[in-house]
């Protein structure tokens, strides 16, 4: 019988497979880095709270990791809407 953890295991697989196949569809826009930005947040927050078993530590500790799910999410977004800014502000010339 599958236990509860593997279940989640084929759904983390799963989903990195989807995201691969959109990678692969060459359709950037704001509706696929969205949705990378929803599967980013998504599988972050399950392997937090099932596989590094967060969902039982003290609060303030699970906060760190949710804030920096949401930064790497937000960067994600951030990084498509506003790449020419960020190529400028980080270019040397």
């Amino acid at each position: 019988m599958i236990q509860h953890s593997e279940k989640i295991w084929f759904l983390l697989i799963g989903l990195t497979l989807v995201s691969t196949w959109l990678a692969e569809t060459g359709h950037a826009g704001w509706p696929l880095t969205l949705t990378v930005a929803l599967l980013i947040g998504f599988k972050g927050g399950m392997v937090i709270d099932h596989y590094m078993e967060l969902r039982f530590a003290h609060a303030r500790f699970r906060r760190i990791f949710f804030i920096f799910l949401g930064l790497t999410v937000f960067m994600v977004i951030f990084s498509h809407g506003w790449g020419d800014f960020l190529r400028e502000l980080t270019t040397i010339s």
